[in-house]
């Protein structure tokens, strides 16, 4: 199963790969579901809910911006409505971890 510390580079990846660096939330969903290898329980459907489990990881960034470690509180990332926004320090740790 992919963890919410897995996406954190592809959701980078694909923001710095646009001209604004900014993209919705459902266009980072489909985006880093094309980017990343799924496991079956990834593809799990949620209960009650009209997506898979991949999706809320994904989402899940957002909601736990307050805690150490995620990629908000950092400042890798901004909070816009409905999407993700990189930031120019995002935009170095992106660029690093490719080089590696």
């Amino acid at each position: 199963m992919t963890r919410e510390v897995d996406v954190v580079l592809p959701v980078l990846r694909v923001l710095i790969e646009t001209d604004t660096g900014t993209l919705r939330t459902q266009e980072v969903r489909q985006r880093v579901r094309e980017a990343i290898r799924l496991t079956p329980d990834d593809l799990a459907p949620l209960r009650n809910r009209q997506d898979q489990r991949i999706d809320q990881t994904i989402r899940n960034l957002k909601s736990h911006r307050n805690v150490p470690g995620n990629p908000f509180f950092e400042g890798w990332l901004q909070d816009v409505p409905r999407g993700y926004a990189i930031t120019d320090l995002g935009r170095r740790v992106a660029r690093e971890s490719s080089a590696h």
